[in-house]
């Protein structure tokens, strides 16, 4: 689905994805580099548990997107609940990914983990109930194809990252 069809007014919670969608990665190759070797894995999530404040800022280093910030102060300004949603097979980096969060989007976003790509449609489906939405009233938004098309194929407002264009 693309950002044109939607309709924002419907919107009561916006959900984004965090790699590649709110945190650009600068080494695009990033997944690839920490499966190297047990080393390099291990010592990915030991610096992002030791080193929070700065994970995605220096060690791992990831840009806000600007386009994604502009929608998220649209989003505020209807009062709309903004969460962001990332796939982890740890947690040992997640308050590293609320780190980057607070401080380039702004602290009202929570980071929720789920433990694969693919749960977190039941992640979508839980914030729902907890407002007591419709999913078609939720906002979803990933770097991920096959991911949007799960969601829009359960009824939640989907799109890519890449839809969006100034």
């Amino acid at each position: 689905m693309d950002i044109k069809n939607i309709d924002i007014n419907k919107i009561k919670v916006a959900i984004f994805d965090f790699d590649d969608t709110l945190a650009i990665h600068k080494d695009k190759e990033y997944s690839f580099h920490r499966k190297e070797n047990e080393e390099k894995r291990l010592g990915y999530y030991l610096n992002a548990y030791k080193n929070p404040g700065d994970f995605y800022d220096i060690i791992e280093p990831c840009q806000k997107s600007e386009l994604l910030y502009d929608l998220i102060c649209e989003l505020r300004r209807k009062n709309v609940k903004i969460y962001c949603l990332s796939g982890m097979k740890f947690s040992f980096h997640l308050k590293a990914k609320q780190s980057f969060i607070n401080k380039h989007y702004g602290e009202d976003i929570e980071v929720i983990a789920a433990g694969s790509q693919e749960l977190k449609l039941d992640g979508v489906k839980i914030i729902a109930k907890y407002f007591n939405y419709s999913l078609n009233e939720i906002l979803f938004v990933d770097d991920r194809e096959d991911i949007v098309k799960l969601m829009t194929s359960n009824g939640v407002k989907s799109f890519l990252v890449t839809d969006l264009t100034d």
